[in-house]
């Protein structure tokens, strides 16, 4: 038994020895594949201003980045408001030429009161179209062409088909209600009749 005892302690160093010899030759390897880098106080230093100059450059860029965005920003905030105002002055320009139209309205109704006639009044509401209308056909205003004309859905909404002697199928045959087009733009479509 105490021949099996030594036998198994020979077994266990040498296996031991065997797992120190694998070990060390795996350090010996690992070693022979390092590089070695030696850091002089000069590299260090070349390094370290390296690193300065790198960073100040990052910063550079991240102030150009940051002012840019800032430009952009303002740049659309200036857009928003010469839009308003370029707004506001379209709609004060209409608003200052309806001033006339809205005089001649009022002088229609005060002469209306005092005179019993209407020819006057008449002619007076009249003149009054015709100068809005004149002040909006100015402005870009156009009304759509209806009655005679051929049925069209991008302008034209039928209210209703009517058989017709005298229009052919598809042609309108009566304006139930203005349409208007305003710069190319079709502000609000006419409604009509249409021949079957």
């Amino acid at each position: 038994m105490a021949i099996s005892k030594e036998k198994n302690d020979l077994e266990k160093e040498a296996l031991e020895r065997e797992q120190e010899e694998k070990d060390q030759e795996k350090i010996n390897d690992d070693e022979d594949n390092k590089i070695e880098v030696e850091i002089t106080e000069e590299n260090f230093i070349e390094l370290q201003e390296e690193l300065e100059r790198s960073e100040l450059e990052k910063q550079k860029y991240i102030d150009r980045l940051q002012r840019s965005q800032a430009e952009f920003s303002n740049y659309k905030k200036r857009v928003r408001r010469e839009k308003e105002r370029l707004k506001s002055n379209a709609t004060k320009e209409l608003v200052n030429e309806l001033l006339p139209v809205l005089d001649n309205f009022e002088r229609a109704l005060s002469s209306s009161k005092d005179n019993q006639d209407l020819t006057g009044f008449l002619e007076g509401v009249e003149m009054v179209s015709r100068q809005l209308t004149k002040v909006l056909k100015e402005e870009g205003l156009k009304v759509i062409p209806t009655v005679g004309d051929e049925f069209d859905p991008k302008i034209h909404e039928a209210v209703m088909q009517v058989e017709s002697d005298e229009y052919e199928s598809g042609i309108i045959t009566e304006e139930l209600q203005k349409g208007y087009i305003f710069n190319d733009q079709v502000l609000r479509a006419s409604m009509v009749k249409v021949a079957k």
